[in-house]
């Protein structure tokens, strides 16, 4: 009986062991937050420190082939251009407050 459970155990296990790098960020976070970084960089530089460092949690431990398979993915590219799209359409009067609450409804 524990031999059993013990291979039930081990076959759960057995893709998180293989994969050294971990699991992916989660796409659409990623993709959002990518989004936001590069309207901010040109907009609201000052917060761009924090964007970065949202990314950085985002991507901890991931492996670079990781995260280039998770940029390649169809939901990062939608979340990113859903992102972009509803940026584009955001005046510049408010560029600051579309930084600053991502941030806030990120943390």
């Amino acid at each position: 009986m524990r031999h059993a459970a013990l291979l039930a155990w081990s076959l759960f296990l057995a893709p998180a062991l293989l994969r050294a790098d971990g699991p992916g960020p989660d796409a659409q976070a990623l993709g959002v937050s990518e989004a936001v970084l590069g309207y901010c960089t040109k907009t609201v530089p000052s917060v761009v420190a924090q964007q970065r460092q949202r990314i950085e949690r985002l991507t901890h431990g991931a492996s670079q082939a990781s995260l280039t398979e998770v940029r390649k993915s169809p939901e990062y590219r939608q979340a990113y251009n859903a992102e972009t799209d509803f940026i584009a359409k955001v005046t510049e009067h408010n560029a600051r407050r579309l930084c600053s609450e991502s941030l806030a409804r990120n943390k």
